[in-house]
């Protein structure tokens, strides 16, 4: 039987998670709090052990799908301000064209590499759209990753704190 009921290990793990990037954020003023890593933190806390959430497969499609969204959105895009473009205009269907060909350009990788990873797709969209637009913001989001997933390796799976769905006591 869990500990927490109605979810509350999971949500609390991920919590967690989130409390440590935000806190990375507020210290270093650093996106380290990308909204794409909360669906990796969940799977994380729900399923670890399906294939999907293999680190190598959360990093590498991560990574993947941050470079296939900066490049289509610095190629297609360009230096727009993606929350001023007006309806209509050719800077949003830019904006358009970047997700598609990014989200191609994720797909193709991640299988390349087979690393697939569904939460990236969140990745590419943020970075295609462009609202993670720097070489600086893309490295300090991949930091992020490798902090998610090494708190997880070091806590998630070896520490006694949560009582995820697979640390169950019978």
């Amino acid at each position: 039987m869990a500990r927490y009921p109605l979810g509350g290990g999971v949500g609390t793990y991920l919590g967690f998670h989130l409390f440590v990037l935000g806190l990375l954020s507020f210290v270093t003023g650093q996106p380290f709090l990308i909204p794409s890593l909360g669906p990796s933190l969940f799977l994380l806390g729900t399923l670890p052990d399906d294939e999907m959430n293999y680190p190598r497969r959360i990093i590498g499609g991560q990574f993947i799908g941050a470079v296939a969204g900066f490049i289509a959105f610095h190629l297609i895009v360009g230096g727009i301000d993606p929350a001023a473009s007006p309806a209509l205009s050719l800077e949003v269907f830019r904006q358009v064209v970047s997700s598609f060909v990014a989200a191609l350009l994720s797909t193709f990788g991640m299988y390349l590499a087979d690393v697939q990873h569904p939460p990236a797709y969140a990745t590419t969209l943020i970075v295609s759209l462009g609202y993670l637009t720097s070489p600086r913001g893309v490295g300090v989001f991949m930091l992020a990753v490798l902090v998610m997933v090494g708190l997880h390796e070091i806590l998630g799976k070896r520490g006694p704190i949560w009582s995820l769905p697979y640390q169950q006591d019978e």
